[in-house]
């Protein structure tokens, strides 16, 4: 018996998603969703030096990249198990859609420099002294801080420059490898 699905399926299936989210009863579930962006809060003599974004070439071509992977995936599934191509994707989609929406999230994401720290949008902050590790991908960099705490960016086109640039306000902040004072 060969499994197959209709078209229609795919279409009327992501429709009637679409309509019941906009049921009223689910108005507390989507208001839990709404993220807003809190109010940047400086501290005394705190000075912001930079804010980094994502650039959105780079997550088009991220995002170019993983559709040309599910449809090598799903073509690979097509001939290992003779699948047909509306299987073949249904099985995919999932994950698709699931990087498809971290690529949307880090799209609106950005980090600002301060003189003393690293702040996200959502206002998760790293102080510089606390910075123990920077780890650099391409598109990618995350900063570990000390125990669990670690924040990540993903979609910069310079990832290594923006790691020097950390690097080295780290570097003068906790003292390591500062020269000599400038006259």
């Amino acid at each position: 018996m060969n499994a197959s699905v209709s078209a229609e399926i795919l279409i009327l299936v992501p429709l009637a998603l679409a309509l019941l989210w906009r049921l009223p009863g689910l108005a507390p579930v989507r208001q839990a969703f709404l993220i807003r962006r809190p109010a940047l809060s400086l501290a005394p003599g705190e000075r912001i030096l930079t804010e980094i974004r994502p650039d959105p070439r780079v997550l088009g071509i991220l995002a170019l990249f993983l559709l040309a992977v599910t449809m090598a995936a799903a073509l690979a599934e097509q001939l290992v198990f003779g699948a047909g191509p509306a299987v073949a994707y249904l099985f995919l989609a999932p994950f698709l859609l699931a990087w498809l929406a971290h690529l949307a999230q880090a799209a609106g994401s950005r980090w600002i420099v301060t003189d003393r720290r690293v702040v996200t949008d959502l206002g998760a902050s790293l102080p510089l002294a606390e910075i123990g590790r920077i780890a650099v991908a391409p598109a990618r960099l995350r900063l570990d801080g000390q125990g669990m705490q670690s924040l990540r960016l993903t979609g910069l086109a310079d990832a290594h420059g923006a790691a020097r640039m950390i690097r080295g306000l780290v570097a003068r902040r906790t003292g390591q490898g500062a020269g000599p004072p400038s006259p």
